[in-house]
């Protein structure tokens, strides 16, 4: 387990959000909490989390309403919903959606701990590209293979993305607005020099001198766009079984 692993727990229940908190930081992890929706919301604006452990039902913004608006601030984000109720529906359609696990109330401790604990181990991955419906494929691609993904759609977010987080892999879009993806990629270097790096272009001859750039600054390699996902996956497996 990463124990320094960060984790957002949202529940309308102060006795059980109390509970949460207090065995999440025996665990080692570093906690915040939310009593509804719209204040994990407003919490992860500020900053990010390895985890947010949620509540679906609760007052003024719902778990599965706040997932989806957490989502849209990062696609990578991993969101574990739980529930006392059996909303099957709601619950499927968060899952395909991209939530990372359901739990049900009462909570099996132990299990927790596991779900969250698988969660905070996987590779993290940064993705870093202007496109949203990009993006995002590649974000639940990703994630759907097992790894903890990071998702920033300019330079500057990937910088601060990577200050606050441990990123081992970073998959950057070339041509991208005020931060390319060649200066993205050097200053991410300064930040963790051991970062693993896939430059992306859906552009040709007009981007050839920063691919030959990026080759000299020591990138793995270039994709060109569109290109099987599959082949990002077979990139990073190998730092994945390490």
């Amino acid at each position: 387990m990463n124990e320094k692993a960060s984790v957002l727990v949202v529940d309308d229940n102060a006795d059980l959000l109390n509970t949460f908190s207090l065995i999440l930081k025996m665990k080692g992890f570093n906690v915040d909490t939310a009593e509804n929706g719209l204040s994990a919301v407003n919490k992860f604006k500020k900053r990010s989390f390895d985890v947010i452990l949620m509540d679906l039902i609760m007052p003024q913004m719902n778990g599965v309403e706040a997932f989806r608006k957490i989502r849209e601030i990062n696609p990578g984000a991993r969101v574990i919903l739980m529930t006392a109720y059996y909303e099957e529906d709601e619950i499927k359609t968060a899952l395909n959606e991209g939530a990372y696990r359901t739990v049900h109330k009462p909570v099996d401790v132990a299990r927790l701990m596991e779900v969250i604990g698988e969660a905070t181990m996987s590779l993290p991955v940064l993705i870093v590209d202007d496109d949203d419906d990009f993006r995002r494929t590649m974000a639940r691609a990703l994630e759907l293979k097992g790894y903890r993904v990071d998702a920033a759609g300019s330079g500057e977010e990937a910088l601060q993305i990577a200050q606050e987080r441990d990123c081992q892999v970073a998959f950057i879009d070339i041509k991208m607005p005020s931060m390319n993806g060649l200066e993205t990629y050097l200053k991410l270097k300064e930040i963790n020099s051991t970062m693993k790096t896939v430059m992306m272009t859906g552009y040709g001859d007009e981007v050839t001198d920063i691919v030959n750039k990026a080759m000299a600054a020591k990138v793995t390699t270039c994709l060109r766009k569109p290109f099987d996902l599959s082949m990002a996956v077979d990139l990073i497996s190998p730092v994945k079984s390490l």
